[in-house]
């Protein structure tokens, strides 16, 4: 599949997950009696519509996001059938309902995930250092270190993972070091299996011992010791755990908990300035990041790919939740807070005041896609 191809399909899967946000709302709203106008999928004019005995349903230009429109959602109740003339309570659970959809969708894809791949685990950091191309011409290469060798020790120290290595060969003073190595040794998996879960160890059989010595590992151009080697980390110790269909849906919930975490300190640290506005993706660095990680995946099956599909699915659909939720005009956490404290005071804000809020913040909103995009076009012409 190539690249356009693999393009086109991040886009239908994120427009799947903007339309299922807007499903969120529409279900709620028909359950609560609320008059909804339109369901759209896709923006831009219309190419197809059907018109329902209560909704329009239509299908749009540009099959990117979509949009549940609600009689009167931004307007003074002039009826009993607008949706500010409904109860309190009411818009809360049609509001709250779009961002749920998209919790309930990562628990979804979460669960699917864990019953299909299971989990794999790193026990400890100690690993193997396993030699896999030696550079021409490198301090490798004249020291006699062969494809194959495990690297481990520095002159006459043993390390125990790749941190290890590094800050003992960085440290070297001398412009020469010893290298240990271990050669002709073959790694092998020992398993045991406790419940749902296998241990797995790894070892090396067999293999000698051998000290190398590396000369002229001083880089010139950069002052810095540079060996010259291509590595594969092999872990000592790790775990993997299948799931069956309870487990799967009990452990998505923790899954995606942690997803949640990471979102947050996310934007944590852009609030604090331990991260640039840069680092943060629009839709085209998303759709971008999708297609590139799925074609990567391509390369070992089709397998691979769907376990990119799903990761990728439930971190975006819980994006949509906490960001949807953040306390932002034209969000539908900026329009909760208007409901919430509509409920405090007992009377709603004016809705000619509350609409020019949400107008500023969707006009902020579209500002910073627009720096977003802007953002994404340089990162890619980049590359």
């Amino acid at each position: 599949m190539s690249s356009v191809l693999y393009a086109l399909l991040a886009i239908l899967i994120l427009s799947v997950l903007i339309v299922l946000h807007e499903l969120g709302h529409y279900l709620a709203g028909r359950w609560l009696g609320f008059e909804i106008l339109e369901f759209s999928v896709g923006m831009g004019p219309i190419i197809y519509k059907h018109k329902g005995k209560h909704t329009d349903f239509t299908l749009r230009a540009f099959l990117i996001g979509g949009a549940c429109r609600f009689n009167g959602e931004d307007e003074a109740a002039s009826d009993g059938k607008s949706f500010n003339a409904q109860k309190v309570w009411k818009r809360f659970i049609v509001v709250l309902a779009g961002p749920f959809m998209n919790y309930l969708t990562a628990l979804v894809l979460a669960a699917i995930l864990l019953l299909s791949f299971g989990t794999s685990e790193t026990i400890g950091t100690d690993n193997y250092l396993l030699v896999t191309g030696v550079e021409a011409g490198s301090a490798a290469e004249t020291a006699g270190v062969v494809e194959g060798d495990i690297l481990t020790g520095i002159n006459g120290k043993a390390f125990a993972d790749y941190d290890g290595f590094k800050i003992a060969f960085d440290a070297v003073k001398e412009n020469e070091t010893e290298v240990t190595v271990l050669r002709g040794a073959t790694l092998e998996r020992i398993e045991r299996k406790e419940g749902d879960t296998t241990f797995i160890d790894v070892v090396p059989k067999g293999g000698e011992t051998t000290v190398l010595q590396a000369t002229d590992i001083r880089d010139i151009r950069t002052g810095n010791n540079r060996l010259g080697v291509s590595l594969s980390i092999a872990y000592k110790s790790a775990s993997y755990t299948e799931y069956n269909v309870f487990t799967a849906a009990i452990g998505a919930f923790p899954y995606c908990g942690n997803m949640i975490k990471q979102v947050y300190s996310a934007l944590g640290n852009l609030i604090t300035g331990k991260a640039c506005i840069n680092e943060m993706s629009g839709v085209i660095g998303t759709v971008s990041v999708m297609s590139e990680s799925m074609e990567q995946a391509s390369v070992y099956g089709i397998a691979d790919v769907m376990y990119v599909i799903l990761v990728l699915g439930a971190l975006i659909s819980v994006n949509f939740a906490v960001v949807n939720l953040l306390p932002i005009p034209a969000l539908d956490g900026g329009r909760l807070v208007f409901i919430i404290l509509e409920m405090l005071r007992g009377k709603p804000i004016d809705p000619e005041k509350e609409g020019i809020v949400h107008f500023i913040g969707m006009i902020l909103l579209l500002a910073l896609i627009a720096v977003l995009m802007v953002s994404d076009l340089i990162n890619c012409f980049r590359g």
